[in-house]
């Protein structure tokens, strides 16, 4: 079985690189564990964010747009809204760039490193970790988690690292959101 976001059908413009970096990640976890086909909703159906801010502070300090370098042109980007929402907007080489939507939620804040939950549209939630650098950046661990793993105890040597490049918290006007909705035919043959 083929995980779909190797597929360069199903995700054009996805470079090399940018595949063998989440050949052990948490989109690959994630995208793995849907029972669901992967369709590209209409353009008009971009989610806009909401005005209710995070009462949590860190909640608050996540909510933004943070960008990781994947290779020398190219970033992923991490969007986290005040709602939960969690979109992750694949590198492209081509003018539409692919989006993934997920739900976030801040497990704890009292752990060191703090714990974030990962969810996808069919409820399978990935445990990970993340923490603020003294420079403002944000880390995550995203190399081996997966729906139904255990929370990673300690970064390893491929955390990502995040700059928040906005406060903004909509999808960039080129992204095509991919939601889920047919059951038939995720992994294939």
């Amino acid at each position: 079985m083929r995980n779909p976001i190797l597929n360069s059908d199903r995700f054009s413009g996805a470079t090399p690189t940018f595949r063998k970096l989440f050949v052990s990640s948490l989109v690959l976890g994630l995208i793995g564990t849907f029972s669901t086909n992967l369709d590209i909703l209409p353009s008009t159906a971009q989610p806009t964010a909401q005005t209710k801010q995070a009462t949590n502070p860190i909640n608050q300090k996540l909510v933004g747009s943070w960008q990781s370098r994947v290779s020398s042109t190219q970033n992923l980007t991490f969007i986290f809204g005040p709602d939960g929402k969690l979109f992750i907007v694949l590198p492209s080489s081509s003018d539409k760039a692919q989006a993934l939507q997920l739900r976030y939620r801040v497990a704890s804040t009292s752990s060191k490193p703090m714990q974030l939950d990962l969810t996808t549209s069919n409820n399978k939630t990935a445990q990970t970790i993340f923490e603020f650098t003294s420079d403002g950046k944000l880390r995550m661990e995203l190399q081996g988690i997966e729906a139904g793993k255990p929370r990673p105890a300690a970064f390893g040597k491929g955390a990502l690292v995040f700059n928040k490049v906005s406060d903004s918290t909509n999808l960039p006007a080129n992204a095509q959101l991919r939601q889920t909705d047919n059951p038939n035919n995720v992994m294939p043959k």
